[in-house]
């Protein structure tokens, strides 16, 4: 037996074995893309369009999806209408004026003449005052819709939307438009249908021409593409049944088409890389396969593993929202590895020097040498302190600002995207009154029998002392279920849902008057509604965020800790990835809350940063932030039990990796700055965090702080507590390739 085929890693063996049986794993390959492509026609995904909610507002919510539900024992169906506001502003002319009047009754009159419309009135049929803006420049209208033909049917909207725009355009200097939250969330994912489609679009030519710029040949550009891309429908197909015991948000299939492009891509490049190096070096097919499959390949599996976990650790907030986009990343990182382990080696055994066919002969000549990276750490091993120090400075100057950060929701008009067409209606609304009209804060009381006189005077008292409170807008309309076992009381809130005076009157509902109302009263009340569950999640994110922090950081310090059998290196790479990290957060905060440069994505600062994103950051790029770092050390211990020169092994693992790392790290740079160019400010803060990150990581990292402190520590690096002996060798010179090409064993598939 060779040299090669002793001491293997499994990874080695896995992918040895699936070289020399590759037609049984190409076969097995196509099957479960058509078992996937099958689940995702025929079983589908069952999703939920939100998480649900947690805390309190989540178990408000939860009783009135429930108890306000159609009864499924119904015989016949129950009519539902749809509620929409008209907003008419006139900047020039008071309300009050006989012409402003004329225009509000002439539109609705002729609102009211649609066979969709069941009611339409105004404030001046009502003399509300909550439909009467405080500046007397704005009223609203109330429109009651239903389906004409099929009371229980879908409502069109469409002939409201088109009169409410005539209306607009023949009064002069009067903006009319309808305050819908549900027709800006349809707008919403219309746009960010548009917004996944270009991405994706953007991202695969991203991706391509990196490839071809680093492999210099079409068909080894096209494998982790074509390895991406198939790892995506398998894990949408593996999700689709998941959501069949465990629904899913919507949001997850964004999730594995994010990390599928990111991780798919990248794995496979390391692989095919060292696959090409070992052949230029004169090994066999099979050889070159089990050989990047025991450096490499066993690096992408910690590096996927690492990924995993720092995922797995987002379950810990228990929210269905995180839980969901966790396990969509999380299927698609698992079936990245193993297809990378399997699959790739198949198709490399299949295609061999096939694999550098369709060369791009104007690109050049690969080199080994690590070009400027090379220099650049050449320089840094000569002054290893000064640069080491400098570069801290540096990074922890970006994380400054990370002690500023805003957190919050942006739920009001500013924070959609200018091409929503209903936008501008909202805006009206904010500048003239409470966007809270719409979304309300909810008191839910559920009990035996709300209807009792204790709690009909409970919530009267709790309606009188709102009606007191300037904190509060009225109507506080009051709904009972058919089982008369939950009430519902609508309380508008003096301010806009994502407002400090909102979340000041949600807490006053919930720590005074609430429990005034009902005190002695043996009834449960909660305090739901859009305010009360963004204060609730972000609670949820703080207290949840020790948690995942001691899950993700101690996980990986184990993993790391066994994979090189060092204390030191896992210490180091969790501090150089919190660096990293901290800094992200900082440049987030610049960019988005104090404006800097936010222009160059087309948007504007919004002051707030999105709650979920730092905690749901942490876990992404702390996992992302691994590959790199696992890759070089992996490839640096390589050559240290070699020869036990440290300098020299850390010089000769960046040269050795310098071109693989700067590809890859180019093709994630370019796929999360493609989602930073989303309309949604959301996804616009999450793709430049995730794209700065990388950046920061592949260069300032790997390039200055890693060789720098690998300089430093010298032998230290490498140094194992005696009561640490016990841990498993799975990194050792007997498991390293020996300089040179060896003969390779006899086997089937061998050129």
């Amino acid at each position: 037996m060779s040299s090669v085929t002793t001491g293997l890693s499994f990874t080695a063996r896995i992918a040895r074995w699936s070289a020399v049986h590759r037609w049984i794993i190409l076969l097995a390959a196509v099957l479960v893309i058509v078992l996937a492509v099958l689940a995702i026609g025929f079983v589908g995904a069952d999703t939920t369009d939100d998480g649900g909610g947690v805390g309190e507002s989540g178990k408000g919510s939860e009783l009135l999806n429930e108890r306000f539900a159609p009864d499924p024992a119904a015989t016949q169906p129950a009519s539902h209408t749809r509620r929409e506001r008209l907003i008419f502003s006139n900047p020039s002319l008071d309300a009050n004026d006989p012409l402003f009047k004329e225009t509000v009754e002439s539109t609705v009159q002729a609102i009211r003449e649609l066979p969709q419309v069941l009611n339409a009135i105004s404030f001046y049929d009502t003399g509300n005052p909550s439909m009467f803006a405080d500046d007397g420049n704005a009223v609203l209208a109330l429109v009651t819709l239903q389906n004409p033909g099929d009371p229980a049917g879908e409502i069109e909207i469409g002939p409201l939307l088109e009169t409410v725009r005539e209306a607009s355009d023949n009064a002069a200097g009067f903006e009319i438009g309808v305050v819908s939250f549900r027709l800006i969330e349809e707008e919403f994912d219309e746009i960010l249908t548009e917004d996944f489609n270009r991405i994706l679009l953007y991202s695969l030519v991203i991706g391509l021409v990196i490839l071809i710029l680093a492999f210099r040949a079409l068909i080894a550009a096209l494998i982790p593409l074509v390895m991406a891309v198939g790892s995506i429908f398998t894990a949408i197909g593996i999700a689709a049944v998941v959501s069949q015991v465990y629904p899913l948000v919507e949001l997850y299939a964004e999730m594995i088409l994010l990390m599928g492009l990111a991780v798919g891509i990248d794995y496979s490049l390391f692989i095919v890389s060292r696959y090409r190096t070992e052949r230029s070096a004169g090994r066999e097919k099979i050889e070159a396969i089990t050989v990047a499959a025991n450096t490499t390949g066993r690096a992408v599996f910690y590096a996927g593993i690492t990924v995993v976990l720092s995922l797995a650790g987002l379950m810990l907030t228990r929210d269905s929202t995180f839980i969901s986009m966790a396990l969509g990343a999380i299927i698609v990182v698992f079936v990245s590895v193993i297809a990378s382990l399997t699959l790739l080696p198949g198709l490399l055994s299949l295609l061999g020097d096939g694999v550098n066919r369709l060369r791009i002969p104007f690109l050049g000549r690969e080199s080994d040498g690590g070009g400027i990276w090379s220099t650049i750490t050449g320089w840094v091993l000569a002054r290893p302190l000064p640069l080491a120090t400098l570069t801290i400075a540096a990074l922890v100057a970006l994380t400054v600002p990370f002690f500023s950060m805003n957190l919050g929701f942006n739920a009001g008009a500013d924070a959609l995207p200018d091409d929503l067409k209903s936008k501008r209606a909202l805006e009206l609304l904010e500048d003239h009154f409470s966007s809270s009209l719409i979304l309300p804060a909810k008191v839910v009381v559920d009990a035996p029998d709300v209807n009792t006189p204790e709690i009909l005077g409970a919530v009267a008292a709790l309606i009188k002392s709102v009606e007191e409170n300037d904190a509060f807008l009225g109507p506080f309309d009051t709904v009972t279920d058919r089982t008369g076992t939950l009430t519902r009381i609508n309380v508008p809130l003096a301010g806009n849902i994502d407002d400090d005076a909102s979340e000041d009157a949600v807490r006053l509902l919930r720590e005074q008057i609430v429990p005034e109302a009902f005190a002695g009263i043996h009834a449960d009340t909660y305090v739901a509604g859009d305010t009360a569950e963004g204060i609730d999640f972000r609670d949820r994110m703080f207290s949840s965020a020790y948690y995942v922090f001691a899950f993700v950081l101690g996980l990986s310090f184990l993993l790391l800790l066994v994979m090189f059998r060092s204390i030191v290196i896992p210490i180091k790479a969790l501090a150089l990835n919190l660096l990293s990290v901290g800094a992200v957060y900082g440049i987030l905060v610049m960019v988005f809350q104090w404006g800097w440069g936010i222009s160059i994505l087309g948007s504007e600062e919004s002051g707030i940063i999105e709650t979920w994103l730092p905690l749901f950051l942490f876990g992404i790029l702390f996992g992302l932030s691994m590959d790199y770092h696992m890759l070089l050390l992996n490839r640096i211990k390589e050559e240290y039990d070699k020869h036990g020169e440290n300098e020299r092994a850390v010089a000769t693992g960046i040269r050795l990796t310098a071109g693989q790392i700067t590809s890859a790290a180019a093709v994630m740079v370019g796929v999360f700055a493609a989602f930073a160019t989303s309309r949604v400010l959301g996804l616009q803060q999450f793709g430049l965090g995730l794209a700065v990150a990388v950046f920061i990581d592949a260069t300032v990292i790997r390039v200055i702080l890693l060789p720098a402190s690998m300089k430093l520590l010298g032998r230290w690096n490498w140094y194992l507590p005696g009561w640490l002996e016990f841990l498993p060798k799975v990194t050792s010179a007997e498991d390293t390739t020996p300089d040179g090409p060896t003969e390779a064993a006899p086997a089937a598939g061998n050129d």
